[in-house]
């Protein structure tokens, strides 16, 4: 992993040309687009994020903060608020080559759980209605438009390849050229019984597209006091189905997680039993995202768990 792209007084002089008076400044954390620290301010607790994107990731902040300040505006309280980010004080940098940052309020909270309490999910299924909601047009990452968000692709495959990595069957790279093949010892039959649902696979995507979050996994949704306290990190945004935010749910916090979430999302109950069977269809193209992300950025560990989660998912559809 590379190291950190800037250092406590480059994060201290922002934050005083802010006029925020940082104190107990420290590093949390290395995301896969940007580094984090925390500080108490004049303002209270912040989150200074400053990209810094691991191979592959998305090399602009802009839009993850445009679309929080869109929820926002509707009046959901549960996303971090931006005070001040490097497009409105474009004076302030935290290194020499000025790498793109936003301060937020500071979101409180411990990371989810498969475990968490029915609450934390259930608000969380509410959360991502009211994503799903917002009118949205074209394919793939958002783009800022006018004022706007758009997905910056026009068909659906390109819009699915814009977020995953070598996303079979939605890519032109046949299973036998992709990182599987390397993988793991018995790649021929797991890629013949990946190539028996290709059809069930390709209709699980086929619905109307909306912004999906893109990433959630547990250190992106906090709770406190068995509520969902945040949700964090918009810098994977892209305009899919709604079916792929559960199935990123299910790859990292299991199906559990994904039917209480699906508990608050809609009161619909055909539509949750859906939706749960789509996302159990594309939790497989995760997993072979994620081996090729492991392959990608040279983490063994990681191909494991991949590859857990694709046998996994494989024997579930098939034990029906």
């Amino acid at each position: 992993m590379s190291s950190r792209v800037t250092d406590p007084a480059g994060i201290g002089r922002l934050l005083d040309g802010l006029d925020l008076n940082a104190r107990n400044l420290a590093f949390v954390a290395k995301a896969s687009t940007s580094e984090v620290w925390r500080a108490d301010t004049a303002a209270g607790p912040v989150a200074v994020r400053v990209l810094a994107p691991h191979p592959g990731k998305p090399t602009e902040i802009d839009t993850d903060v445009a679309l929080r300040r869109h929820l926002l505006a509707a009046g959901t309280a549960l996303v971090a608020r931006p005070l001040a980010d490097h497009r409105a004080r474009p004076d302030l940098s935290v290194a020499p080559h000025r790498p793109a940052w936003v301060v937020d309020r500071w979101t409180d909270g411990g990371r989810a759980l498969a475990e968490s309490a029915d609450a934390v999910w259930h608000e969380l299924g509410r959360l991502l209605a009211k994503l799903h909601a917002i009118p949205v047009a074209g394919h793939g990452r958002l783009r800022v438009d006018g004022g706007g968000l758009v997905g910056r692709c026009n068909e659906v495959a390109a819009g699915i390849a814009d977020r995953f990595d070598d996303p079979w069957p939605f890519s032109d790279q046949p299973l036998d050229g992709h990182p599987l093949a390397d993988a793991a010892p018995a790649a021929g039959a797991i890629a013949s019984r990946l190539e028996r649902l290709e059809p069930a696979i390709r209709a699980a995507s086929d619905a109307r597209p909306v912004i999906v979050h893109g990433d959630l996994n547990g250190a992106n949704i906090r709770q406190a006091d068995g509520r969902l306290s945040g949700l964090l990190d918009f810098a994977d945004a892209t305009v899919l189905v709604p079916a792929w935010d559960f199935a990123l749910l299910r790859h990292f916090l299991g199906p559990q997680a994904v039917e209480r979430t699906l508990a608050g999302y809609t009161a619909d109950w055909a539509r949750a039993e859906q939706l749960a069977r789509d996302a159990r269809l594309l939790a497989l193209v995760i997993a072979l995202h994620h081996l090729s992300r492991a392959w990608t950025l040279g983490l063994p560990e990681r191909r494991e768990t991949a590859l857990d989660r694709l046998r996994s998912g494989l024997d579930e559809i098939e034990a029906e």
